[in-house]
This record gives structure tokens, C-alpha cells and sequence, in this order.
């Protein structure tokens, strides 16, 4: 596979797609992506980058004026030759009706390529019954694990040409995967946001999971180079939450990694979560926040404060949470990170809901130690704080699974109210179609 299309997030009319050349020395000029009777010439490239005899080049392009809630083939060609292809796709701009087919999120978090050789994540996507089809996937952290396997604690890369070698291997080897994880990127929409192994387990902060990152010039090499490749092969540098509106659902597509300070100070800028304060206090319907870690959680201990540091652990959660206390309807929190799936529900004093949908590993990084499952901390938020009283949580009973999965989330409206619909799907099928495991329905208003 020398090249590869991927689309990116759309809207009702327009989609974005992305398009890389891998140690190619394309002219970009003779790059086309092709969708039906519309063509657009990639004509140059925004990102380049070079690991020793690594060279991978590439552009977004973006589509407009197209059918609403719509799927076509799209093609990338070299002098008229198709060299890559994938599925365009846009969204409804309302929320559908109980007759007809739901809005489909596919939620997927923790993707270790070495841990599928098989391709099982991209195998179970192809194989979805269509009435599940996702309009959109939300992968909301560690689509890559940049900081495994272990040699990079024994061996640690100590010249630039070697780190971005070793990073950009890790992208390349998930992104290609065919069939596999590159089955399911490139089968439709995809938004994304970041967790630690996007860099390192616990970045930015020094990790003994990683000694290379505990030497300082080390870590700043690799965390200017990890971001960039989070920029250039996943979501763009931008001050704005990714965003997704239609009549009875808002979606906001949160980043609690790039712009987190060693110390616990903040885990996202003040200006993203001054836009979450207006859109949570603006909403009309429902809305959708996408973050990289689960929102019911409680600080970490002594111990793992300095393994896995969570969003209770950092001053701004409590800013966080009078934000959404705000909230003029019911938020949907989708997220992953912790290596289970869960559904947890909380009724906040003015009668809004936070429902926290967790979809978590598509593949697990390591069988040791143990996973285990947890239910949500009995109370929101977990510790006392100024100025918030705690709300019960209830960690739903029929919804617990420890196992490689993604989620799919249905969305259906009948007057002002939507019905939503969790499922978890398994991914290692043995090549059978998937069948879903566990089942949450709830209304949301």
C-alpha cells in the first residue's frame, strides 16, 4: 500500500477527506481525489515528514454542495490510475424519527495494532448489520501506542532522525492495516481527539512506564514530534472544538491531551472551555461532549498519580463541572481510556442528565496486569468541591463488558425527546458476523 484516503469529519453538505502518499515522491499535481463527476487536485502538500528511509506526504481536501445523509465511493488517483479508495459520507441535519433509521455513532477508543494481527477491529466494522452503519465515528484516544513495545525503555531513540522513524512506523502500521484498522477509518466520517498513548502513557508529563521520557531534551523531542503527527494524520491544530449540529442532537469533539500542563494546572486551554460554557448554557436539544477520558472518576492515588493522571486530578475539572452543571438539556458524555465498557447516569438538581457511554479497548495494549471492570463512582463529583453539590451516579447493571469492543450509540427523535441506543460489539468474531453483546436504551430531552 503506497497510498491512503481516509475521510475526515463532514456536516450535512460537505466532507473532508484525507490523502497521503507513502514513500512516494509524488508530484501532488498529479493527485486527484475523485468522487463521482467531482474532482479536486491536491496541488500541494500541507505535511511532510521524514524518519530515516521513511517519507510519508500529505493534504486534506475538503467536498462541498453534496446530498444530505449520503455514501459514495471516493477515489484517489495518480495520472487518472486509482492508487487508494474509501467511503464519503455526510449527515442528517435533524435527528431521525423513530421510523426510520437511527443517527449511528461508532465510539472506539485504545487501537494496539500489535495486539490484532488478524485485523479483527476492521473485520468487525465490514461485517456491522446496515441498520447500524455509523454516519459518524468518534475515536477519542490512543489510536496509536507510540510508547510501546518495550524496547523504547531499553533502547530508547536518542537522534531525531530515529524518533520520527519509530513514531511514524507506529501510524503507518494502524493506518495500513488492510484488512483491518484501516478498513475501519476508511469506511465513513471519523472525528478524532487524543489520550496519552497518542505521545506516551501520561504525557506530557515524564513516565517510568517510559524512562526515555524521564530525560527532559528526549521528551521534548518526542512530544513536538508526536503532536505533529497527531496534527497532520488525525485532527489539526485549531482553537475550536470539532463540532457537529443538527436539529435534536449537538455534538462537541473535546481535546483534554495536547494542551495539558505538567503540573495540574489545566487539561484543555481556557478559550475550548469557555466554548463548552456557551454551547452547554445555548443548547436547544440534547448535546454530545466527546472527551479522551471519562468524566465520573476520582482523583488518582499517590501511586498512579504518576502512571495515569486523570481529568479529576487537575484544577480545571472543577471548572469542568460548574460548566456543565449549566447545561440546558441532557449531555451525553462518549469517551474510552479505561479498558471496559460502561454506561453511568447521573440527574442533575435541575433535572438534566449527564449519561457517560465509555467504549473501551478496540484492542488491548497488554494482558498484565489484569484488566478489570469498575463501576462509576457513586457520586458526581467523586470528591467534595467548592460551589458543586454531589449528585448520585448510577452505573447501569446490564451494561458491564471487559473485552476488545467498540460501541455503537442509535439516535432517535419523537417530539422533543431522543432515544438513545448503546451497543457494545465485540471484535474478535472469528471472522463470523458480530452480534451485540450488551444493550442500553434511555431518553434523553
Amino acid at each position: 500500500m503506497s497510498h491512503l484516503l481516509v475521510p475526515g469529519p463532514a456536516q450535512a453538505t460537505s466532507a473532508t477527506m484525507w490523502a497521503a502518499a507513502i514513500d512516494e515522491s509524488d508530484d501532488p499535481a498529479s493527485l486527484q481525489v475523485v468522487s463521482g463527476t467531482r474532482r479536486r487536485t491536491l496541488g500541494q502538500w500541507d505535511h511532510e515528514f521524514r524518519g530515516r528511509n521513511r517519507r510519508v506526504t500529505m493534504r486534506r481536501v475538503e467536498f462541498d454542495n453534496l446530498p444530505e445523509r449520503s455514501r459514495q465511493p471516493v477515489e484517489l488517483q495518480r495520472d487518472g490510475q486509482t492508487v487508494a479508495t474509501a467511503t464519503l459520507g455526510t449527515l442528517p441535519k435533524r435527528v431521525p424519527g423513530l421510523e426510520e433509521r437511527p443517527f449511528t455513532i461508532l465510539l472506539g477508543s485504545c487501537f494496539a495494532q500489535k495486539k490484532d494481527g488478524a485485523g479483527t477491529v476492521g473485520r468487525t466494522f465490514a461485517l456491522l448489520p446496515a441498520e447500524v452503519r455509523p454516519d459518524l465515528k468518534v475515536l477519542c484516544g490512543d489510536q496509536v501506542y507510540l510508547d510501546a513495545p518495550s524496547f523504547w525503555t531499553v533502547f530508547p531513540a536518542v537522534t531525531e532522525g530515529e524518533l520520527r522513524r519509530r513514531l511514524l512506523d507506529s501510524y503507518l502500521a494502524a493506518w495500513m492495516q488492510e484488512p483491518g484498522y484501516h478498513t475501519l477509518l476508511a469506511g465513513g466520517p471519523n472525528a478524532f481527539t487524543a489520550d496519552d498513548h497518542d505521545f506516551w502513557n501520561n504525557a506530557p508529563k515524564g513516565s517510568i512506564t517510559a524512562p526515555a521520557t524521564m530525560i527532559p531534551p528526549l521528551r521534548r523531542r518526542w512530544l513536538e514530534q508526536a503532536t505533529a503527527l497527531y496534527r497532520a494524520f488525525q485532527r489539526p491544530d485549531t482553537p475550536r472544538l470539532t463540532a457537529f449540529d443538527m436539529d435534536g442532537l449537538s455534538i462537541r469533539v473535546a481535546d483534554v491531551r495536547t494542551n495539558r500542563t505538567e503540573t495540574d494546572e489545566r487539561f484543555m486551554t481556557d478559550e475550548e472551555l469557555m466554548e463548552i460554557r456557551e454551547w452547554v448554557t445555548n443548547l436547544r436539544g440534547p448535546g454530545c461532549l466527546v472527551l479522551g477520558q471519562v468524566l465520573f472518576a476520582a482523583r488518582a492515588g499517590q501511586i498512579s498519580k504518576h502512571m495515569d493522571l486523570g481529568l479529576p486530578d487537575f484544577r480545571q475539572y472543577g471548572e469542568l463541572l460548574d460548566a456543565l452543571r449549566q447545561a440546558t438539556h441532557s449531555i451525553v458524555v462518549l469517551t474510552g481510556d479505561v479498558h471496559f465498557g460502561r454506561v453511568a447516569v447521573c440527574e442533575l438538581l435541575n433535572g438534566q442528565e449527564i449519561v457517560e457511554v465509555v467504549a473501551s479497548p478496540l484492542a488491548l495494549v497488554a494482558p498484565i496486569p489484569a484488566n478489570e471492570w469498575r463501576a462509576a463512582p457513586v457520586r458526581y463529583p467523586a470528591e467534595s468541591a467548592p460551589g458543586l453539590i454531589q449528585q448520585v451516579v448510577r452505573t447501569e447493571s446490564a451494561y458491564q463488558f471487559n473485552g476488545n469492543h467498540f460501541a455503537t450509540i442509535g439516535f432517535s427523535r419523537s417530539g422533543g425527546r431522543v432515544r438513545m441506543r448503546v451497543q457494545a460489539w465485540p471484535t474478535e468474531n472469528k471472522g463470523r458476523p458480530p452480534i451485540p453483546v450488551r444493550t442500553f436504551e434511555h431518553w434523553i430531552s
